[in-house]
């Protein structure tokens, strides 16, 4: 199941994100319960999730989950590697940009980071500016 990450926030500067970097999203818990032989109805059992929950999780549904279902699933599954069940994959272009970025990177912001600070924070007050009125 790849995500919509455009459909799970309404927040510009997250969307802008998510939009100058392309990725994928996959969740892949289904596929680990196919392979187990598992049903969601099994992880429900096995770790207190609602069904529905683990459903919409599932099928890339669920805008947010909490880091506590997160770590039952793979309790549960026992799954080590959070990978197995999620997985983001960005572009190859995007790699090689980060990589060329973040060369010599010691800490603090990189200059692309700055800017993008810089960028978001106007953002936000603008928005901040549209609620108030």
């Amino acid at each position: 199941m790849i995500l919509n990450l455009d459909t799970m926030t309404n927040s510009e500067v997250i969307l802008d994100m998510v939009h100058k970097y392309p990725q994928k999203v996959r969740i892949k818990l289904s596929e680990v319960l196919d392979q187990r032989g598992l049903t969601q109805g099994d992880l429900h059992l096995m770790t207190g999730i609602r069904a529905a929950t683990l459903s919409e999780i599932a099928n890339g549904k669920k805008q947010s989950f909490y880091f506590v279902h997160l770590v039952a699933i793979m309790c549960a599954l026992r799954i080590t590697d959070i990978r197995e069940i999620i997985d983001v994959e960005f572009e190859e272009d995007v790699k090689e940009a980060w990589k060329e970025e973040m060369t010599g990177y010691e800490k603090g912001l990189t200059g692309e980071q700055q800017r993008e600070v810089e960028a978001n924070a106007t953002k936000l007050a603008l928005a901040s500016v549209k609620r108030k009125k």
